[in-house]
């Protein structure tokens, strides 16, 4: 795509938090002195991670529980997700556990077939007969994995899916999944084994685990024959103490059913420590001074009284911690916060901060124990659509294209109130002197998912005197993204720009926009007054354009895009735009534009039609 707009640089002073961690606790790390620097760095072309103050080059690598892929010149590009080399399912940097369909190489037409679907847990693929929501699914190795069920249903066994590792009891149901009315007679449970390398094998001390013996009847032609039953392991007795953490299945005994030959059901779960602490997946915005809000979630596993979300709210210490060159250092907190969420096991701790765009850990004590969750921020760049805007034009609409470059959704506020001007060589607000009304805005926001583009325009002729504006740089502040410069000129407008520009709203009668696709429905909206119709006529004011060619061939597009301005009166202008920066205006000549426009025009449709993040319409 070629950008015949000039790029303008984007002075950032605020950054949006992208947190990087998964919900792991661990210890406070302790510190050394270290001659070179091993962290997150970042440059104009991304994120590095230096080991001893070399970037990590090559295959995906471990960060504080999060793997990530880098490039071979050593550029992060973002969390793994994928299969690994040794067959290993990860989303998001971390072992996936839940369903993952399977594909073949590339067809020869190019393409990925899938072949079935597996079932991962911890990020390995189960193999042989696995019980999972009410079915029992067979799968052969990983290349030929089959997700059919056999015809019979038996017994399945749940219990929570996370247990504290000092928990001393573990309550399961096994219940009945017979339609055929056959009688089961389960067992107490009787044994444990942990998830290693993707094998299940034999933990702790089945030989001195002392089984209760009760026998439980379940299904059965009987009236009062019970569909499940309930039932107790104790892993402390089991394993001796505490369990380590990792994921385990617990067998359960059986006899009867379709073949009635001896069988085991399983129980899974996953063994945590006793607290968790984690950060929501949403990122956090900063205001015009740089603070940042962001919240911690704490939940807790275990049973015992204090290590309950009042108890660990009374006992909480906080500390926030910035990597540098010479190691972790303290950073100011503004204030924080601490409160319950819905979940009952949960406290949530809202904290507020000054951010840089830098690599951080929070460090928590709780109950009188160190936990650290680490996390880093990250700055956006937002590009002015035109080098500088005319105080002589009638309606001054400034217009950014923001775009997400990180694999992560990020939240942006979208109602630019804050204007600055430099002056001495230092950015000075002026709202307080020229502005027509007092900003007492209800803050907007948007989220921007990643590899996303959006459009924000700023009004000045709608919250500002303009006669009281000189010429000169000038920025507006976004939150959660930063501050993007502009320039303001006492200049007559250029005249190389189509006729929209002094279109004043109340000669429009109706526009529309029409986006075409070979093989998608068409979408159309058209807006008369409100939002849509004043960001539409903004982002038209704004069109640059220089003479391309007579002809333009449409034999070989798929796609068009169609902008129709109906004026009072009868006539029309239209735009028709082939390419992001190529439009036919009225039909003919064909003129080389500012691609922000169409993107801008596009992305307003697609919100409109509810399209936005529908990933058909998406590419």
């Amino acid at each position: 795509m070629k950008n015949f707009a000039s790029k303008l640089t984007a002075v950032i002073a605020a950054a949006v938090m992208i947190v990087s961690a998964a919900g792991i606790s661990v210890s406070a790390d302790t510190e050394t002195d270290t001659p070179k620097y091993t962290g997150w760095s970042s440059d104009e072309k991304g994120w590095q991670y230096l080991l001893e103050g070399v970037p990590y080059k090559g295959k995906p690598y471990k960060i504080d529980g999060i793997y990530y892929d880098f490039s071979e010149d050593g550029y992060c590009e973002g969390k793994y997700w994928g299969w690994s080399k040794t067959e290993r399912c990860y989303r998001r940097g971390v072992p996936y556990t839940g369903w993952e369909e399977l594909y073949t190489e590339l067809n020869e037409y190019g393409y990925c077939e899938p072949i079935g679907e597996v079932y991962c847990i911890n990020g390995y693929p189960m193999k042989g007969e696995v019980r999972r929501e009410g079915g029992i699914y067979r799968f052969d190795k990983i290349s030929s994995s089959s997700n059919e069920k056999p015809y019979y249903y038996e017994l399945d066994a749940d219990c929570s899916p996370k247990i504290s590792v000092d928990a001393e009891e573990i309550l399961i149901t096994v219940n009945s999944e017979n339609y055929n009315s056959y009688k089961h007679i389960a067992g107490s449970p009787e044994k444990m084994e942990r998830l290693k390398n993707g094998k299940w094998e034999s933990c702790g001390n089945p030989s001195e685990y002392a089984v209760d013996g009760t026998e439980y009847v379940i299904g059965g032609t009987d009236d009062d024959s019970p569909d499940s039953a309930t039932m107790t392991f104790y892993p402390k007795r089991y394993m001796g103490g505490n369990m380590p953490a990792g994921f385990y299945r617990i067998c359960i005994p059986y006899v009867g059913g379709y073949s009635n030959e001896k069988k085991e059901v399983y129980a899974i779960f996953e063994a945590v420590p006793p607290i968790e602490v984690s950060m929501p997946e949403e990122p956090y915005l900063a205001d015009d001074s740089g603070n940042t809000e962001m919240s911690i979630l704490v939940k807790t596993y275990s049973e015992k009284k204090a290590l309950q979300p009042d108890a660990l709210a009374d006992s909480l210490k906080l500390e926030l911690m910035k990597k540098t060159v010479s190691g972790w250092e303290s950073c100011k907190i503004n204030g924080y916060s601490t409160g319950y969420t819905d979940n009952e096991n949960e406290l949530k701790i809202d904290v507020k901060f000054t951010a840089d765009a830098e690599y951080y850990k929070a460090v928590l004590n709780l109950g009188g124990k160190d936990y650290s969750i680490a996390f880093h921020t990250i700055t956006f760049t937002l590009t002015s659509w035109l080098e500088e805007y005319s105080l002589k034009s009638d309606d001054i609409a400034v217009s950014f294209t923001v775009y997400n470059e990180f694999d992560d959704p990020v939240k942006i506020r979208t109602d630019l109130i804050y204007l600055y001007k430099k002056e001495n060589g230092k950015w000075t607000a002026v709202q307080d002197k020229t502005e027509r009304y007092p900003a007492e805005v209800t803050p907007q926001y948007t989220t921007l998912n990643a590899y996303y583009k959006t459009a924000l325009t700023f009004d000045l002729s709608d919250f500002y005197d303009t006669s009281k504006l000189e010429a000169g740089d000038y920025a507006v502040f976004v939150g959660g993204v930063g501050y993007a410069e502009f320039k303001l000129t006492d200049k007559e407008p250029k005249s190389d720009k189509l006729p929209f520009e002094g279109l004043k709203a109340e000669d429009i009668k109706e526009i529309q926009l029409i986006w075409h696709s070979a093989s998608l429905k068409d979408l159309k909206s058209s807006f008369t007054k409100g939002e849509y119709f004043d960001r539409s006529l903004d982002h038209l004011r704004q069109l640059k354009f220089k003479r391309a060619y007579e002809q333009y061939s449409a034999e070989f597009d798929d796609f068009s895009l169609d902008v129709i301005v109906r004026l009072n009166g009868g006539k029309k202008m239209t735009l028709k735009f082939y390419d992001p920066d190529a439009a036919i205006y009225n039909g003919g000549t064909v003129y080389t534009c500012n691609w922000q426009i169409y993107y801008a025009l596009k992305e307003l449709l697609f919100e409109v039609n509810d399209k936005t993040n529908d990933p058909l319409y998406r590419s």
